[in-house]
């Protein structure tokens, strides 16, 4: 079980309560913007919680919500590189709820996540990937330390930014 408590927010366990959060989330415009796929229906939404909260006993993937004062901000993600347990590498991503989005929530969610992923989990390195689109989550990650390693098309031809952290010893 997490749960990393800082001032304003809490990082906790995904859990099926935070489906509807999670669609509301998956369904805003910029959010879609900033995804290769969103669910198409809350139905779907629920299952990928579902899947979420599953692959976390296996700490794979890992989903923590963000939480203010008991409502649903969005999530923090952290998989392990290639979704290989025995990898010291791992991969981080995000989305928040949109009447959460301000105050730079986004950056200090991430960075707990990051402090988290090296000293709790052993990572030696991150990776995220951002749209070339994406302005605000290029700040972000510049902001952390990320380093820009390429810019790359995938799926669609849709420009993406590949980005690397490595922990500081």
């Amino acid at each position: 079980m997490v749960r990393i408590e800082k001032d304003e927010f809490i990082l906790r366990d995904l859990e099926i309560k935070d489906s509807q959060g999670y669609w509301e989330t998956m369904q805003d415009e910029k959010t879609k913007e900033g995804m290769m796929e969103t669910p198409k229906s809350f139905k779907r939404a629920k299952i990928e919680v579902e899947d979420y909260i599953e692959d976390a006993k296996t700490k794979v993937k890992e989903v923590l919500t963000i939480e203010i004062d008991g409502q649903y901000a969005g999530n923090v993600r952290l998989d392990y590189q290639g979704f290989n347990t025995d990898s010291d590498e791992g991969r981080v991503h995000m989305w928040i709820h949109p009447k959460f989005r301000k105050n730079k929530l986004a950056q200090r969610a991430l960075q707990a996540l990051i402090k988290y992923a090296f000293e709790k989990r052993k990572f030696r390195v991150l990776y995220g990937q951002s749209k070339v689109s994406n302005k605000a989550m290029a700040k972000i990650m510049e902001n952390l330390g990320f380093e820009k390693e390429k810019k790359h098309r995938i799926v669609d031809d849709i420009k993406k930014i590949w980005w690397t952290l490595k922990k500081q010893v």
